[in-house]
């Protein structure tokens, strides 16, 4: 009993000494600390007010963003297209992207304005602006498609070793996930189209032994077998 109550009169001694040690301090450095606390008040403050600003902006910028998209949407249901329509409301919506640094228009302004511009058969910026979300989201949900959107630009144009790079992309960071069988289809399918057929195969079989219920797996089987009875009719 009597140790307990020395525990106890030591720990509340070394609490008090504490607070005393702490009191002294202050009295001795009452400017420090006074300067010390009104500085810490103010970059409260000032990170508050930059939080609630951009928040502000961010806010803003939605309506602008929701406003665009109306005018590009009513401009793609015209007959005509509205092609000349749609490039301007497409640089408004860049133009609002630029200068976005927060919120939900700087995270997905690229993948937005990849959709544009590939909707309009602009390869070359849809696929500028869906690697860059891509690299600048690699974590996002919306990052394998902006990849693969951007393989897809590239064979439009026919630059097949950009498009194969950029699978290869998608197999390193995506080969685990739901999409693995459509990577592993356009691989094999790249790969063809450059005179690999060895690595074709090796994809094709690879989708159809991984994935045989996927609808890639039954395309996968078509394209090796028009690729063996081509070997044999060469023969």
């Amino acid at each position: 009993m009597t140790m307990e109550r020395r525990k106890i009169t030591i720990e509340r001694n070394v609490i008090e000494n504490v607070l005393m040690a702490a009191k002294d301090f202050v009295k001795r450095n009452r400017k420090v600390v006074l300067y010390s606390a009104l500085g810490i008040c103010l970059i409260m403050v000032l990170v508050l007010s930059a939080y609630v600003y951009f928040e502000r902006k961010a806010a803003a910028e939605i309506v602008k963003f929701e406003r665009i998209m109306d005018r590009y949407r009513a401009l793609e249901r015209q007959e005509d297209g509205g092609n000349t329509g749609v490039f301007i409301v497409i640089e408004e919506m860049k133009n609002l992207v630029n200068s976005s640094s927060w919120g939900f228009v700087h995270t997905m302004g690229d993948y937005v304005l990849g959709r544009m511009y590939f909707g309009n058969k602009s390869y070359s910026d849809a696929r500028r602006h869906y690697l860059k979300f891509a690299d600048d989201n690699p974590g996002s949900d919306f990052a394998v498609l902006a990849l693969q959107k951007a393989a897809v630009a590239a064979e439009s144009q026919g630059f097949f070793e950009e498009a194969l790079q950029t699978y290869r992309k998608l197999d390193e960071r995506f080969g685990d996930t739901p999409y693995a069988d459509q990577i592993s289809y356009d691989l094999a399918r790249m790969y063809q189209k450059k005179g690999d057929i060895y690595k074709a195969k090796e994809y094709y079989h690879k989708v159809i032994s991984s994935h045989p219920r996927s609808v890639f797996s039954a395309k996968s089987s078509h394209r090796l077998f028009l690729l063996t009875h081509q070997a044999k009719n060469v023969k």
